[in-house]
């Protein structure tokens, strides 16, 4: 499995082009999460592959790069892969999916001064926790209902829950 990406705000980052405008550093996170949940699920693949898998379909990037990645273009690439399995959570509680091996989590936050979004992955262990990346300073491993459900302790508001289903034949 090539390594997981778990930081992205890095000095690379900041300089690898996402969209025209835009970096990763500051707007790649979506790439980030399908990066990751593809080695997750044994489907080796270089961050640069993953960029521009997702850039093929309906546009990669919102404002020119400097709004992130398109929801949709990053469902449709996941989908080329794998079967998802979508939780609207701002349309009923969210509860950990069953039988997904991967989730990608999109939220909203907001502080004092600012809003914004983000993508995280999560992977589930033999334990059946997740580990969550690009979320913390290293994965954290949590029981993904509770991970949820304390986000909006930190004014953190989750949206969409992607769960990530193998398809027959694919992965490892």
């Amino acid at each position: 499995m090539n390594e997981l990406i778990n930081k992205q705000h890095t000095d690379e980052f900041k300089h690898t082009r996402y969209g025209l405008l835009g970096n990763v550093s500051d707007n790649g996170c979506g790439a980030i999460a399908a990066y990751n949940i593809l080695n997750f699920e044994g489907i080796e693949t270089s961050f640069d592959e993953v960029v521009k898998g997702i850039g093929m379909r309906l546009g990669m990037v919102i404002g020119l790069g400097k709004l992130g990645t398109n929801l949709i273009s990053l469902m449709l690439y996941l989908a080329k892969y794998f079967v998802l399995r979508i939780r609207f959570l701002f349309l009923k509680r969210g509860r950990a999916m069953t039988n997904c091996s991967s989730v990608l989590i999109f939220y909203y936050w907001r502080s004092k001064k600012r809003i914004g979004a983000h993508y995280i992955s999560a992977h589930r262990c033999e334990d059946g926790l997740f580990d969550v990346y690009n979320y913390a300073f290293r994965p954290i491993h949590v029981d993904l209902t509770e991970f949820i459900s304390g986000m909006r302790e930190k004014h953190e508001y989750p949206i969409w829950l992607v769960g990530i289903v193998k398809r027959k034949g694919k992965g490892r």
